[in-house]
Protein backbone atom coordinates (compact mmCIF):
# COMPACT_ATOMS: atom_id res chain seq x y z
CA UNK A 1 0.00 0.00 0.00
CA UNK A 2 2.72 2.29 0.67
CA UNK A 3 4.43 1.47 -2.77
CA UNK A 4 1.18 2.55 -4.30
CA UNK A 5 1.36 5.73 -2.09
CA UNK A 6 4.62 6.58 -2.93
CA UNK A 7 3.89 5.79 -7.09
CA UNK A 8 0.60 8.28 -6.90
CA UNK A 9 3.03 10.96 -5.05
CA UNK A 10 6.16 10.56 -7.75
CA UNK A 11 3.16 10.85 -10.76
CA UNK A 12 1.80 13.70 -9.23
CA UNK A 13 5.20 15.46 -8.84
CA UNK A 14 6.12 15.16 -12.28
CA UNK A 15 2.74 16.01 -14.02
CA UNK A 16 3.36 19.28 -11.73
CA UNK A 17 6.90 19.74 -12.93
CA UNK A 18 5.36 19.37 -16.46
CA UNK A 19 2.78 21.94 -15.77
CA UNK A 20 4.97 24.84 -14.51
CA UNK A 21 7.87 24.00 -17.01
CA UNK A 22 4.98 24.71 -19.52
CA UNK A 23 3.48 27.73 -18.10
CA UNK A 24 4.61 31.00 -18.71
CA UNK A 25 7.29 32.05 -16.11
CA UNK A 26 7.86 35.35 -15.28
CA UNK A 27 11.47 34.73 -14.95
CA UNK A 28 12.73 32.88 -18.77
CA UNK A 29 9.64 33.36 -20.40
CA UNK A 30 7.09 31.44 -22.57
CA UNK A 31 7.16 30.51 -26.42
CA UNK A 32 3.97 28.65 -27.38
CA UNK A 33 4.47 25.44 -29.85
CA UNK A 34 0.75 26.82 -31.07
CA UNK A 35 1.57 30.12 -32.52
CA UNK A 36 0.42 30.08 -35.93
CA UNK A 37 -1.36 32.24 -38.73
CA UNK A 38 -5.44 32.04 -38.34
CA UNK A 39 -5.81 31.43 -41.45
CA UNK A 40 -2.62 29.17 -42.80
CA UNK A 41 -3.58 29.14 -46.61
CA UNK A 42 -4.27 32.16 -48.64
CA UNK A 43 -4.78 33.49 -52.26
CA UNK A 44 -3.32 36.77 -53.37
CA UNK A 45 -2.92 38.38 -56.69
CA UNK A 46 0.49 40.13 -56.58
CA UNK A 47 1.04 43.12 -58.53
CA UNK A 48 -2.31 45.38 -57.79
CA UNK A 49 -1.16 46.51 -54.45
CA UNK A 50 -0.05 45.59 -50.93
CA UNK A 51 -1.03 42.83 -49.49
CA UNK A 52 -1.06 42.18 -45.62
CA UNK A 53 -1.92 38.79 -44.02
CA UNK A 54 -3.16 38.42 -40.68
CA UNK A 55 -1.25 38.61 -37.32
CA UNK A 56 0.57 35.66 -35.63
CA UNK A 57 -2.17 34.03 -33.11
CA UNK A 58 0.54 33.76 -30.30
CA UNK A 59 -1.60 31.61 -27.94
CA UNK A 60 -0.08 33.63 -24.38
CA UNK A 61 3.89 33.19 -25.55
CA UNK A 62 5.52 36.25 -23.36
CA UNK A 63 6.33 39.43 -25.41
CA UNK A 64 8.05 41.08 -26.66
CA UNK A 65 8.58 38.40 -29.72
CA UNK A 66 10.25 39.30 -32.62
CA UNK A 67 9.16 37.37 -36.19
CA UNK A 68 11.55 36.55 -39.20
CA UNK A 69 11.33 35.22 -42.58
CA UNK A 70 13.62 32.20 -42.56
CA UNK A 71 12.62 30.40 -45.10
CA UNK A 72 10.83 30.39 -48.69
CA UNK A 73 10.48 27.15 -50.71
CA UNK A 74 8.08 25.64 -53.03
CA UNK A 75 5.88 22.75 -52.72
CA UNK A 76 8.44 20.30 -53.14
CA UNK A 77 10.57 21.59 -50.34
CA UNK A 78 13.04 23.39 -53.02
CA UNK A 79 14.81 26.29 -51.23
CA UNK A 80 13.78 29.86 -53.11
CA UNK A 81 16.80 31.66 -52.88
CA UNK A 82 16.42 34.27 -55.67
CA UNK A 83 12.55 35.08 -54.48
CA UNK A 84 14.26 35.34 -50.63
CA UNK A 85 16.91 37.70 -51.99
CA UNK A 86 14.11 39.70 -54.33
CA UNK A 87 14.27 43.30 -53.08
CA UNK A 88 11.74 46.45 -54.33
CA UNK A 89 11.75 49.70 -54.35
CA UNK A 90 8.52 50.97 -52.33
CA UNK A 91 7.28 53.46 -50.12
CA UNK A 92 6.17 53.66 -46.30
CA UNK A 93 3.68 56.05 -45.18
CA UNK A 94 3.99 58.77 -42.14
CA UNK A 95 0.16 59.70 -42.27
CA UNK A 96 -2.62 58.15 -43.96
CA UNK A 97 -3.61 59.51 -46.67
CA UNK A 98 -7.37 61.75 -46.90
CA UNK A 99 -8.39 60.37 -50.44
CA UNK A 100 -9.12 65.05 -51.11
CA UNK A 101 -4.60 65.43 -52.01
CA UNK A 102 -4.96 67.44 -55.51
CA UNK A 103 -1.65 66.54 -56.69
CA UNK A 104 1.42 64.20 -55.93
CA UNK A 105 3.48 66.84 -54.01
CA UNK A 106 1.29 66.15 -51.20
CA UNK A 107 0.86 62.11 -51.49
CA UNK A 108 4.88 62.97 -51.38
CA UNK A 109 4.46 64.63 -48.72
CA UNK A 110 3.51 62.19 -46.15
CA UNK A 111 5.45 59.03 -47.25
CA UNK A 112 8.93 58.19 -48.62
CA UNK A 113 10.60 55.76 -50.26
CA UNK A 114 12.36 52.09 -49.05
CA UNK A 115 14.29 49.42 -50.17
CA UNK A 116 12.71 46.07 -49.15
CA UNK A 117 11.94 42.42 -49.84
CA UNK A 118 9.21 41.65 -52.03
CA UNK A 119 7.69 39.29 -49.28
CA UNK A 120 8.17 41.06 -46.47
CA UNK A 121 7.41 40.58 -42.60
CA UNK A 122 6.52 42.55 -39.75
CA UNK A 123 8.89 41.48 -37.09
CA UNK A 124 6.37 42.70 -34.23
CA UNK A 125 3.29 40.60 -35.14
CA UNK A 126 4.33 38.36 -38.15
CA UNK A 127 1.95 39.87 -40.51
CA UNK A 128 3.23 38.83 -44.35
CA UNK A 129 3.56 41.29 -46.49
CA UNK A 130 4.08 41.28 -50.22
CA UNK A 131 4.60 44.73 -51.90
CA UNK A 132 2.56 45.68 -55.18
CA UNK A 133 6.03 46.56 -56.88
CA UNK A 134 6.61 42.82 -56.58
CA UNK A 135 5.96 42.19 -60.64
CA UNK A 136 8.98 40.22 -61.94
CA UNK A 137 7.71 36.80 -63.06
CA UNK A 138 11.01 36.00 -63.86
CA UNK A 139 11.48 35.34 -60.04
CA UNK A 140 7.96 35.62 -58.50
CA UNK A 141 5.49 33.79 -60.86
CA UNK A 142 2.15 32.29 -60.66
CA UNK A 143 2.38 29.25 -58.36
CA UNK A 144 2.12 28.10 -54.59
CA UNK A 145 4.94 29.44 -51.80
CA UNK A 146 5.30 28.27 -48.39
CA UNK A 147 7.01 30.37 -45.79
CA UNK A 148 8.90 29.44 -42.64
CA UNK A 149 8.87 31.94 -39.71
CA UNK A 150 11.20 32.01 -36.84
CA UNK A 151 9.86 33.40 -33.74
CA UNK A 152 11.85 34.14 -30.82
CA UNK A 153 11.21 35.85 -27.50
CA UNK A 154 13.02 35.53 -23.89
CA UNK A 155 12.71 32.05 -23.63
CA UNK A 156 14.50 31.13 -26.84
CA UNK A 157 13.29 30.52 -30.34
CA UNK A 158 11.76 28.14 -32.81
CA UNK A 159 10.71 27.82 -36.61
CA UNK A 160 7.22 27.70 -37.38
CA UNK A 161 7.41 25.13 -41.01
CA UNK A 162 5.38 25.99 -43.62
CA UNK A 163 3.63 28.77 -41.15
CA UNK A 164 1.86 30.09 -44.30
CA UNK A 165 0.73 29.14 -47.75
CA UNK A 166 0.34 31.77 -50.15
CA UNK A 167 -1.15 30.24 -53.79
CA UNK A 168 -0.30 33.22 -56.57
CA UNK A 169 -1.33 34.92 -59.55
CA UNK A 170 0.29 37.86 -61.17
CA UNK A 171 -2.18 40.90 -62.01
CA UNK A 172 -0.44 41.20 -65.58
CA UNK A 173 -0.46 44.24 -67.32
CA UNK A 174 -3.52 45.32 -66.64
CA UNK A 175 -6.56 44.75 -63.60
CA UNK A 176 -10.24 44.57 -63.26
CA UNK A 177 -12.98 43.82 -61.15
CA UNK A 178 -17.07 44.23 -61.83
CA UNK A 179 -18.30 45.76 -59.11
CA UNK A 180 -22.24 45.88 -60.49
CA UNK A 181 -25.12 47.06 -62.04
CA UNK A 182 -28.68 48.30 -62.24
CA UNK A 183 -31.51 48.60 -64.77
CA UNK A 184 -29.70 45.79 -66.66
CA UNK A 185 -28.43 42.51 -66.38
CA UNK A 186 -24.55 42.92 -66.58
CA UNK A 187 -21.46 44.20 -68.43
CA UNK A 188 -18.81 42.44 -70.54
CA UNK A 189 -15.85 44.72 -70.26
CA UNK A 190 -12.35 44.08 -72.25
CA UNK A 191 -9.02 45.59 -72.19
CA UNK A 192 -6.90 45.45 -75.21
CA UNK A 193 -3.56 46.86 -75.55
CA UNK A 194 -3.72 48.06 -79.40
CA UNK A 195 -0.35 50.46 -79.02
CA UNK A 196 2.65 49.30 -77.21
CA UNK A 197 3.87 53.65 -77.32
CA UNK A 198 1.89 56.08 -75.64
CA UNK A 199 -0.17 56.89 -72.25
CA UNK A 200 -3.63 56.78 -73.91
CA UNK A 201 -7.23 55.16 -73.43
CA UNK A 202 -9.97 54.39 -75.96
CA UNK A 203 -13.21 53.62 -74.44
CA UNK A 204 -16.35 52.61 -76.00
CA UNK A 205 -19.51 51.46 -74.58
CA UNK A 206 -21.62 49.45 -76.47
CA UNK A 207 -25.27 47.95 -77.13
CA UNK A 208 -26.33 44.54 -76.80
CA UNK A 209 -26.28 44.38 -81.10
CA UNK A 210 -22.33 45.97 -80.69
CA UNK A 211 -23.55 49.49 -81.66
CA UNK A 212 -21.86 52.29 -79.81
CA UNK A 213 -23.51 54.87 -77.26
CA UNK A 214 -22.34 58.33 -78.11
CA UNK A 215 -20.40 59.01 -74.83
CA UNK A 216 -21.55 62.73 -74.41
CA UNK A 217 -24.71 60.82 -73.15
CA UNK A 218 -23.26 59.33 -70.05
CA UNK A 219 -22.80 60.87 -67.11
CA UNK A 220 -20.43 60.19 -63.66
CA UNK A 221 -22.08 59.66 -60.16
CA UNK A 222 -21.04 61.84 -57.49
CA UNK A 223 -20.07 60.06 -54.61
CA UNK A 224 -19.03 63.32 -52.68
CA UNK A 225 -17.90 61.60 -49.41
CA UNK A 226 -14.23 62.47 -47.84
CA UNK A 227 -13.17 59.00 -49.45
CA UNK A 228 -14.51 59.73 -52.62
CA UNK A 229 -15.01 63.23 -53.52
CA UNK A 230 -15.00 63.19 -56.88
CA UNK A 231 -17.05 62.55 -60.26
CA UNK A 232 -16.51 58.72 -60.90
CA UNK A 233 -16.43 58.97 -64.42
CA UNK A 234 -13.64 59.15 -67.31
CA UNK A 235 -13.29 62.63 -66.83
CA UNK A 236 -11.51 61.81 -63.31
CA UNK A 237 -8.28 59.06 -62.62
CA UNK A 238 -7.81 60.03 -59.43
CA UNK A 239 -4.18 61.87 -59.67
CA UNK A 240 -3.58 60.67 -62.32
CA UNK A 241 -2.88 63.78 -64.43
CA UNK A 242 -5.66 63.93 -67.99
CA UNK A 243 -3.74 65.83 -70.70
CA UNK A 244 -6.72 65.84 -73.54
CA UNK A 245 -9.95 64.29 -73.20
CA UNK A 246 -11.47 64.07 -76.75
CA UNK A 247 -15.46 62.78 -76.47
CA UNK A 248 -16.18 61.71 -80.58
CA UNK A 249 -19.68 59.88 -81.31
CA UNK A 250 -19.10 56.22 -80.87
CA UNK A 251 -15.88 56.34 -78.00
CA UNK A 252 -13.70 58.47 -75.78
CA UNK A 253 -9.95 59.30 -76.46
CA UNK A 254 -8.08 60.25 -73.46
CA UNK A 255 -4.56 61.06 -72.79
CA UNK A 256 -2.54 61.21 -69.42
CA UNK A 257 0.82 62.34 -68.68
CA UNK A 258 1.69 58.61 -68.05
CA UNK A 259 0.75 55.19 -66.48
CA UNK A 260 0.37 53.49 -64.34
CA UNK A 261 -3.68 54.33 -63.80
CA UNK A 262 -4.34 55.05 -61.07
CA UNK A 263 -0.77 56.86 -60.66
CA UNK A 264 -0.86 55.92 -56.80
CA UNK A 265 -2.01 52.84 -55.48
CA UNK A 266 -2.98 53.22 -51.26
CA UNK A 267 -5.39 56.29 -51.42
CA UNK A 268 -8.27 54.95 -48.89
CA UNK A 269 -10.94 53.45 -50.67
CA UNK A 270 -14.08 53.78 -48.97
CA UNK A 271 -17.19 52.94 -50.63
CA UNK A 272 -16.09 49.30 -51.17
CA UNK A 273 -13.27 50.74 -54.11
CA UNK A 274 -10.17 48.37 -53.31
CA UNK A 275 -7.04 50.62 -53.08
CA UNK A 276 -5.18 49.26 -56.33
CA UNK A 277 -8.13 50.26 -58.66
CA UNK A 278 -9.69 53.49 -59.80
CA UNK A 279 -13.62 53.20 -60.23
CA UNK A 280 -15.59 54.39 -62.93
CA UNK A 281 -19.34 54.37 -62.34
CA UNK A 282 -21.59 55.87 -65.93
CA UNK A 283 -25.20 56.04 -66.17
CA UNK A 284 -28.01 57.01 -68.93
CA UNK A 285 -31.35 58.13 -68.04
CA UNK A 286 -33.18 56.56 -71.47
CA UNK A 287 -31.93 57.94 -74.55
CA UNK A 288 -29.12 55.31 -75.32
CA UNK A 289 -31.15 52.52 -74.87
CA UNK A 290 -34.96 53.48 -73.67
CA UNK A 291 -34.51 52.73 -70.66
CA UNK A 292 -32.37 53.86 -67.15
CA UNK A 293 -29.38 52.23 -67.14
CA UNK A 294 -25.71 52.47 -64.43
CA UNK A 295 -22.58 50.39 -64.47
CA UNK A 296 -19.75 50.47 -62.10
CA UNK A 297 -16.56 48.49 -62.19
CA UNK A 298 -12.87 48.88 -60.89
CA UNK A 299 -9.34 48.52 -62.68
CA UNK A 300 -6.01 49.87 -63.06
CA UNK A 301 -3.26 49.54 -65.84
CA UNK A 302 -0.06 49.23 -65.09
CA UNK A 303 2.13 49.49 -68.79
CA UNK A 304 2.69 52.19 -71.01
CA UNK A 305 1.07 51.93 -74.02
CA UNK A 306 -2.70 52.80 -75.97
CA UNK A 307 -5.38 51.03 -74.35
CA UNK A 308 -8.58 49.89 -75.89
CA UNK A 309 -11.38 49.71 -73.28
CA UNK A 310 -14.66 47.96 -74.45
CA UNK A 311 -17.77 48.16 -71.90
CA UNK A 312 -20.50 46.30 -73.80
CA UNK A 313 -23.97 46.28 -72.30
CA UNK A 314 -25.74 42.91 -71.38
CA UNK A 315 -30.03 43.87 -70.87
Amino acid sequence: MKKIFKTKVAILLLLMAFFVSCKKNDTTGFLSPAIKYPNPSVTVITGRGLYTSSALATDESTKPLEFSIEAIHDESGKLLTDLMNYKVDTYFWTATPTGLEKDLSQIDAIRYKVRRPAIDIKPENGQILIYGEATDVNIFPKGVYLIDVKVKNSSGEQVLKNALRITTTPAGPYSYQFSGVDGIDGIDVTFTKVQSTGNKLIVRTLRKDGTAIDPKTLLGYEYGTAANPNLKDWHNLGLQKITSYTEFSDRLEIEVAGMPIPVIGGLPAGQGIPIWGQRIDMYNNSSAIGKYFNYWFDFAIFETGTWEIVVKLKY
